[in-house]
């Protein structure tokens, strides 16, 4: 499963909302997905994904952009490990 299509799932379910429209550049805002239910999924993402979300607050407008958010730090994780080994 991709990150888009976990990140959508997360979504679905902590906001109440059907997969089918949580479309990557529909605005969040628009989904009626507010700041706390996209807290919370960082804490879910951070789990599904043994990521740690940044501590600063970052401006996610839609989906895509939690998502490739998530990929950049899987990459920098991935990274940072290998480079210690």
């Amino acid at each position: 499963m991709d990150t888009l299509t976990t990140v959508q799932q997360l979504i679905a379910a902590e906001a109440d909302l059907k997969l089918e429209d949580l479309a990557p550049g529909r605005p969040l805002e628009e989904l009626g997905v507010d700041s706390l239910s996209v807290l919370m999924v960082a804490f879910k993402i951070e789990d599904t994904f043994g990521v740690k979300m940044p501590e600063e607050r970052v401006p996610f407008r839609t989906l895509q952009d939690i998502a490739d958010l998530v990929d950049r730090l899987v990459a920098e994780q991935s990274t940072s490990r290998s480079s210690t080994k």
